[in-house]
C-alpha cells in the first residue's frame, strides 16, 4: 500500500486560517515512481469525502489518473479534478492564469455577451467592458458555432487555440475586430466598488470575483473606505465568485460582521470517518476594519459558489442575510491538493458547517428575490437589475413587485464552469 509523509500536517495544525476550499497543503509520496495512476487510487481511497460510499476498483484496470477519479467520483461531485501544479499555483498563490481575461455569458435574447474584463488583460487592455456583445468569433457567428456540434462548449472549443479573432459590438454599436493571443494575466478580484447615497443611507456596492491570495490586500483599502464613510448597508456582489481560500472569506466575513463575533466559529471542517481526527473549527479573527452591520445583502447567481457560500452561511448565525439574483451553486466541501508528479490532485475531502452546524446546502442558497443577470448594464449602474433590486429593498423594505420567490427566464444556452475552468470563472 502507498505510504504518505505526513511532516505537513504540522503545517495545517499551526496554520488553520491558510485553509481553503482550494488550497495548498500537500501530501507527497516518497516513492516517486509509483504512477500518478496509483497514487490517485490511494489518495481517493484514504481522503475522499464520500470514499465510503465509493466503489471497489482496481487501478491496474485505469490508464489515467483522471479515469481513476471518476470511478470514485460520487454523484454529487462535480469539483474534484487534476490539474498542472504550475497552472494551480499561479491561479491560487499568483492570482495568474494563462487567457484573455473576460467572462462570457449568454443573455435571455440568447446573445453572447461579456460579463466581465480584467484590467491588464488582453480585453481589458483592448477596453472591452461589460455589456459588450461577442459576435464572432474566427469568423464564426455563434449560432453557428453552437449548431455545427458540441453546443456551447464548442463556443469554448473555438476558442482554445492560443489565438482567435474577435469581432465584437461595443455599446454603441460599433463594431471592434482584433486578433488576440491569450497572455498571463493578473486577476484584480475586486471588479468594482462604490458607496451610494440611498436616501439618508449610505451603501457600500462591491463586486468581489475570488477570494485569492492577493485578494485581502486588494480588500483592504475598499473596506478602510466603506469605513470611513461610515456605509449603513453592504451589498456584496459575488454572482460570478467560485470560491477559493477560506482565510480570504474569514477576513472579509469578519470585517462585515464586526467585533461581536470574536472567537466564535466562523466554520468547522469536517472530513471522513477515516480522516476524522482532523476536524477542526476555524473561528473569526478581530477585524482590521470592522464594519459592525446588522444585515448583509448578497447579489449571487449559480456560479456563486465554495467561499462565497461560506460568506454566508458563515455569517448566518451572527446577522440578517439577504439574497438577491439566483439560487447559489450549492458547494458546501472543499478540497486541498495532493501533489505528485507535477500536478495537484483536488478531491473533495471535507464539508463544512458553520458556528450553529448549519451545511449540506447541496441545493444552494435560494434567492429571496429571483432577478436575471441584467448584461446590458455596467457594475454600478442602479438601473442594473440586481443592484437596483437591493437598493430598492434598501430604501423600501421590500422587493419590487412580481420578483420576491419567481424565477427568471434564461438563456437556453449556458457556458458550463466545471472543475478547475470553475475555479478560473473566465478565459
Amino acid at each position: 500500500m502507498l505510504k504518505f509523509k505526513y511532516n505537513w500536517i504540522l503545517l495545517l495544525i499551526a496554520f488553520p486560517f491558510l485553509w481553503s476550499c482550494q488550497e495548498d497543503e500537500e501530501a507527497v509520496p516518497p516513492n516517486e515512481e509509483v504512477s500518478l495512476v496509483d497514487t490517485t487510487y490511494q489518495i481517493m481511497r484514504e481522503w475522499y469525502l464520500w470514499s465510503a460510499e465509493a466503489p471497489e476498483i482496481n487501478p491496474d484496470d485505469y490508464e489515467t489518473a483522471n479515469a481513476v477519479m471518476d470511478a470514485f467520483r460520487f454523484p454529487l461531485d462535480k469539483w474534484s479534478y487534476i490539474q498542472e501544479e504550475e497552472t494551480y499555483d499561479n491561479l491560487f498563490n499568483n492570482a495568474q492564469y494563462e487567457g484573455y481575461g473576460f467572462r462570457m455569458q449568454f443573455d435571455d435574447n440568447d446573445q453572447l455577451r461579456v460579463a466581465f474584463t480584467y484590467r491588464d488583460s488582453p480585453f481589458g487592455k483592448l477596453g472591452v467592458d461589460r455589456s459588450w456583445i461577442i459576435n464572432k468569433i474566427n469568423g464564426k457567428d455563434m449560432q453557428t458555432i453552437v449548431a455545427n456540434g458540441g453546443g456551447t462548449r464548442a463556443v469554448t472549443q473555438e476558442i482554445s487555440n492560443p489565438t482567435n479573432t474577435f469581432e465584437l459590438i461595443d455599446d454603441q454599436g460599433n463594431t471592434v475586430t482584433e486578433t488576440l493571443t491569450k497572455e498571463t494575466i493578473g486577476i484584480n478580484t475586486v471588479l468594482h466598488h462604490q458607496v451610494l447615497d440611498v436616501g439618508s443611507v449610505k451603501v457600500g456596492y462591491l463586486v468581489f470575483n475570488s477570494f485569492l491570495a492577493t485578494s485581502i490586500d486588494e480588500l483592504k483599502p475598499v473596506l478602510k473606505e466603506f469605513q470611513e464613510a461610515g456605509i449603513d448597508e453592504l451589498i456584496l456582489d459575488l454572482r460570478y465568485n467560485g470560491g477559493g481560500r477560506v482565510n480570504v472569506a474569514e477576513y472579509l466575513a469578519a470585517n462585515i460582521v464586526g467585533n461581536r463575533a470574536n472567537g466564535r466559529n466562523f466554520i468547522e471542517f469536517i472530513y471522513n470517518e477515516q480522516q476524522s481526527q482532523r476536524n477542526q473549527e476555524v473561528t473569526f479573527n478581530q477585524a482590521e476594519y470592522p464594519l459592525n452591520l446588522d444585515r448583509l445583502i448578497t447579489i449571487t447567481s449559480r456560479s456563486t459558489a465554495s467561499a462565497s457560500e461560506l460568506v454566508i452561511n458563515g455569517l448566518a448565525p451572527f446577522m440578517d442575510v439577504v439574497i438577491v439574483g439566483e439560487n447559489t451553486s450549492g458547494k458546501p466541501v472543499g478540497s486541498f491538493p495532493f501533489r505528485y508528479g507535477g500536478y495537484a490532485i483536488s478531491p473533495i475531502s471535507f464539508k463544512i458547517a458553520n458556528d450553529n452546524g448549519e451545511g449540506e446546502y447541496f441545493r444552494g442558497f435560494a434567492p429571496d428575490a429571483f432577478v436575471p443577470d441584467d448584461l446590458n448594464h455596467k457594475f454600478g449602474d442602479p438601473e442594473e437589475l440586481r443592484l437596483q433590486e437591493a437598493l430598492y429593498f434598501i430604501e423600501n423594505g421590500l422587493f419590487l413587485s412580481g420578483t420576491a420567490r419567481q424565477e427568471p427566464s434564461t438563456s437556453k444556452y449556458q457556458i458550463e464552469w466545471r472543475g478547475f475552468r470553475q475555479e478560473i470563472g473566465a478565459y
